[in-house]
């Protein structure tokens, strides 16, 4: 389910360098939708992951950086499923735009905080369990940013835009 204004269509938009992109068909692609809340649990996960897909695939991302792409968006719902809801059920808001640089997801739950400090941190080539979520989001994403905002989690995950050939 699709919520919210989109701000381009207000004329006093405080957001002109990012364009929000929202479900509509043009002349040239039909976009996938652009934000959507659900209720998080394992057999939800499948759909979540097809909407980061056709996203990857409509800014032009190889199917290697959609590979990444999917394993870190992935992780990033596993871990809020388990670690910020517990392994029940809880409510999680996507919202996808891109600027001209990024293509960006940003990912809201009112869960649990995550606190950094105290998560396990693994180094590639290392050996142990837990802690390998921020290796398999960074492979995915080149900028991951997590702030908590009046009791709700945002976990922002940037990757920079393919270079299209020829242009």
């Amino acid at each position: 389910p699709l919520g919210g204004e989109y701000p381009q269509n207000r004329p006093s938009c405080p957001c002109p360098r990012t364009q929000r992109l929202i479900p509509f068909v043009s002349e040239e692609i039909s976009r996938p939708e652009a934000s959507t809340e659900i209720e998080l649990a394992p057999p939800r996960l499948h759909g979540l992951r097809s909407l980061a897909e056709r996203w990857a695939q409509t800014v032009g991302f190889d199917s290697t950086a959609i590979s990444e792409i999917l394993a870190g968006f992935d992780e990033a719902l596993a871990n809020i499923h388990l670690h910020s809801y517990s392994a029940r059920p809880g409510t999680v808001r996507i919202d996808v735009e891109t600027t001209p640089q990024e293509l960006i997801f940003r990912i809201s739950d009112h869960g649990k905080a995550f606190i950094p400090e105290h998560a396990p941190r693994r180094q590639p080539g290392e050996i142990g369990q837990g802690g390998w979520g921020t290796l398999l989001m960074q492979k995915g994403f080149a900028r991951i940013e997590r702030k908590r905002v009046g009791g709700k989690n945002i976990l922002l995950l940037a990757r920079p835009l393919p270079v299209q050939k020829g242009g």
